[in-house]
């Protein structure tokens, strides 16, 4: 059977690598996980009753970014209706018996146990490092050619810099940058020239994928390791608080924080979208308050009209505490005092903490009085939901009787 798939040359060329290790180290719409999706497939039609693992940062992005990569391309292989996928134990095997596992790292404990011939990780900078020291010890079913492969952007000198984007034996590095790639087309560049400033840090780490060490950071404290945690049950919080910041070119940011009865701020959960209306932001909002519900959403108070809707619709919404130094004070007193806490989930927040900086004069001194207005999107949001968390709010909806029940506080 001939199976036709369309690689552009790097992609090619990560795909056809034999190296021990091999990353595909490139910025945004590279082509990172369109060739991580082919490289998986392949390795499991070319090694019967082999097994494989599939890691992301977190389950939303491997539902969310990975999946239906996935589909699309074992759609294309012809192996879309031959394969069974098990989804309670987010298991799928082929028709040959190979068989590969979807696996997050925000949990580095569940990824021992398999023995596996081959290994894709999406993201690694986003990871613990515990998660790929455990991960890479699982390559040894016996009888199979082993290969670890990575696709990812850079997120700052990190762990992930120093393992996986200097040159030593037995890594293969594939570095591409977003304007490589021939399927994107030049509304996309221009978007990301918009969005990160040609020439900027951002636009180094996530367009051209290099290694960034971000000068004048306003968020030193924050560190993956120390911050990104999993969350205690439902059960342990006395109060949840939105963030808000609107967007349509840009991304817009729905960020859910929960105040832990031991005083902790958790980040739970983010929506980080582009292009998207006003009923589609009140839907996400709605959904979210049926699991979370908030006192108060904090919003971006630039647009009124917005936050009028939102109110329309039943929802807590109020203008936020734009106060930035302030803002930005509590945020990081917060980081620094380890009173707040993000999970695994909350990819876009957990980058743009890793690169936001204070904004540059033209003599290259740093200005650490105003931040950079560049990917700072979910930083914004943050900011209003750390300061809307210290407001007085009116009775607290997370005292009904019906939500108390369902979770089992007393």
């Amino acid at each position: 059977m001939t199976m036709r798939l369309t690689l552009y040359q790097k992609q090619l060329q990560f795909l056809k690598s034999e190296a021990p290790t091999v990353t595909f180290q490139g910025g945004a719409g590279s082509g990172k996980t369109r060739a991580g999706c082919a490289k998986a497939l392949v390795c499991a039609l070319q090694s019967p009753g082999s097994r494989g693992m599939i890691v992301g940062p977190s389950y939303p992005g491997l539902k969310q970014a990975i999946l239906p990569h996935l589909e699309a391309v074992a759609e294309e292989l012809g192996l879309r209706h031959g394969w069974q996928y098990n989804r309670n134990d987010q298991r799928i095997v082929l028709q040959n018996g190979a068989s590969f596992w979807l696996r997050s790292a925000d949990n580095p404990e569940s990824l021992l146990g398999a023995d596996l011939a081959w290994l894709w990780g999406d993201e690694p900078a986003l990871w613990k490092h515990d998660a790929y020291r455990y991960v890479v010890g699982r390559l040894r079913q016996p009888g199979f050619r082993h290969q670890a492969f990575f696709t990812f952007t850079p997120k700052g000198k990190n762990w992930a810099a120093d393992e996986l984007c200097a040159e030593r034996e037995g890594l293969e590095i594939i570095r591409a940058t977003s304007l490589d790639n021939p399927f994107v087309g030049p509304d996309f560049h221009e978007r990301l020239r918009r969005e990160y400033g040609e020439g900027s840090q951002w636009w180094r780490q996530e367009v051209l994928g290099e290694v960034v060490a971000f000068e004048g950071l306003i968020y030193p404290q924050f560190s993956p390791d120390k911050h990104v945690k999993e969350p205690p049950p439902l059960s342990e919080f006395v109060g949840f608080f939105f963030g808000q910041d609107w967007g349509w070119t840009n991304p817009g940011v729905l960020l859910v924080g929960g105040l832990h009865k031991h005083g902790a701020l958790w980040i739970l959960r983010e929506w980080y979208e582009t292009e998207r209306d006003l009923p589609w932001w009140i839907e996400r909002a709605q959904e979210a308050l049926e699991q979370y519900p908030a006192q108060a959403i904090d919003c971006d108070p630039s647009e009124p009209a917005n936050i009028d809707g939102y109110q329309r619709a039943g929802l807590p919404a109020r203008k936020a505490n734009n106060a930035i130094i302030p803002g930005i004070t509590a945020v990081a007193s917060a980081l620094g005092d380890e009173r707040l806490y993000i999970t695994a989930g909350c990819t876009n927040l957990i980058s743009e903490l890793q690169g936001y900086c204070w904004k540059r004069q033209r003599d290259g001194d740093i200005k650490r009085d105003e931040p950079e207005k560049v990917h700072d999107h979910a930083c914004d949001a943050l900011r209003y939901l750390v300061m809307g968390q210290l407001e007085p709010v009116h009775m607290p909806t997370f005292l009904d009787p019906a939500w108390r029940e369902r979770y089992g506080i007393g």
